[in-house]
C-alpha cells in the first residue's frame, strides 16, 4: 500500500493543493475513510499550488481527508510522484 498524508479538520469542505507535472503520479483521496475520487496530477506543464480535488456540502463536524499514493501514473506521464502542498478547508 502507497504512502498517505491526512488532515483531520472542522468545517464542511476541504481542498487539496499540489503540484502537477509530467513526472507526477495518480492518488486516491479518502473522506472519512471512505474512497471518493481518484486524482491524476499528471500536466503536460508545471503548476505549483494547483487545485486537484475539492469536496463541500460535508456536514459541519470533524472530517478526515487522506491522500494515498497508487504508485500508478498517466500514460503521458513517466512517474508517480505525488505532492501535497496544502489542505484548505472550508468553514
Amino acid at each position: 500500500m502507497g504512502a498517505t498524508a491526512s488532515l483531520t479538520f472542522n468545517g464542511t469542505g476541504v481542498s487539496w493543493l499540489s503540484y502537477t507535472a509530467p513526472f507526477n503520479g495518480i492518488a486516491e483521496v479518502y473522506i472519512d475513510g471512505a474512497l471518493n475520487a481518484t486524482v491524476d496530477t499528471y500536466a503536460p506543464q508545471e503548476h505549483a499550488q494547483a487545485t486537484v480535488y475539492s469536496i463541500s456540502g460535508l456536514p459541519r463536524r470533524a472530517h478526515t481527508i487522506t491522500v494515498r499514493v497508487t504508485h500508478t501514473y498517466n500514460p503521458s506521464g513517466d512517474s508517480a510522484w505525488i505532492v501535497v502542498d496544502a489542505f484548505d478547508v472550508s468553514p
